[in-house]
């Protein structure tokens, strides 16, 4: 009687793996370094062993069937442990082939980005950078499915199931256009913070921010007359218009420094922007992961940061 394993090569499950992040068969050959035929040569194994389909095309993509998603979670601990089992003791990033995959939000980017790429390119030439938008309320889900390595954004709670290293608090500030009508000598007041009009990016699943809250405290509120899902198009409507924003302050000073935009501390007191990176405790002892984790706490040591963009623990 032959064992279920007799069957089974660690390759197609890599190739398995490969499938279902790429949701296509030249791309997962592409990335495995097969060709087309020999990747689907692959899939129709895959198919023989589980007895299913796996992927079903639609469109341009092969969308997972319920089976694959089944194993996908499963099949990626094997990999791991499997990775791990056969890694040496002493890990070389020279020699490190690996797309990392960082959820991450823009203000962790705005600081965090350049120096990572630069480090990679002199130390680990073999990793490349995927960002994924987790979503603002799918950091915790993306990590346990395998989807990403590290999420870097904001944790104002300790979640469970993923461990997490607080790296800094940050704080809001308003942006607006030079020479703004509503920021006289006197600065930005209260005043000209309820009188503005805003337009905000809104991460999924998140409807205000700490600021809106320390406001709706005091009885005011905010007027937001655009609610945008992407981040990318709040400096140029700030630069051209009247309206403003609230962003992290390393965001504004980035900002203030490439255009025609000026930043100022806001008239109320919030709570701040804990930022944190956080991973799974699967890949808590990966030799890469630890690398990884333990350079971008150097780069975004708050030590090394300006005072304008760290803000103390308390209030």
């Amino acid at each position: 009687m032959h064992h279920p394993l007799s069957k089974m090569d660690i390759n197609l499950l890599v190739a398995f793996d490969s499938l279902m992040t790429e949701n296509g068969v030249t791309r997962a050959g592409r990335t495995l370094g097969i060709t087309q035929a020999a990747m689907s040569n692959t899939l129709r194994r895959l198919r023989e062993i589980f007895d299913d389909p796996l992927f079903i095309k639609k469109g341009h993509r092969m969308e997972p069937t319920a089976r694959a998603l089944e194993l996908h979670q499963v099949v990626r601990n094997a990999l791991y442990y499997a990775q791990r089992a056969l890694a040496v003791n002493h890990f070389d990033p020279s020699q490190a082939q690996h797309t990392l995959r960082i959820g991450m939000v823009d203000y962790a980017a705005t600081m965090l980005l350049t120096p990572l790429i630069n480090l990679l390119a002199q130390q680990a030439p073999g990793i490349a950078i995927e960002l994924i938008d987790t979503g603002g309320t799918d950091d915790v889900v993306f990590l346990e499915q395998g989807r990403v390595d590290l999420v870097l954004s904001r944790f104002q709670w300790v979640p469970v199931k993923v461990l997490l290293h607080r790296l800094f608090n940050i704080s809001y500030v308003c942006i607006f256009r030079r020479d703004h009508p509503l920021v006289q000598e006197d600065g930005f007041t209260l005043d000209a913070m309820l009188a503005a009009r805003y337009v905000h990016y809104y991460p999924r699943g998140m409807e205000s921010t700490v600021v809106d809250e320390s406001l709706a405290e005091m009885g005011y509120k905010r007027q937001v007359v655009a609610r945008l899902n992407s981040f990318s198009t709040i400096p140029t409507m700030v630069a051209d218009s009247d309206v403003m924003a609230l962003v992290p302050s390393c965001t504004a000073v980035y900002l203030a420094q490439n255009m025609e935009i000026e930043w100022a501390k806001l008239p109320v007191r919030s709570a701040p922007l804990r930022i944190a990176m956080a991973w799974h405790p699967r890949t808590d002892r990966d030799p890469l992961n630890i690398w990884v984790r333990e350079h971008v706490k150097q780069i975004l040591n708050p030590d090394h940061m300006s005072p304008d963009v760290v803000v103390p623990d308390a209030l």
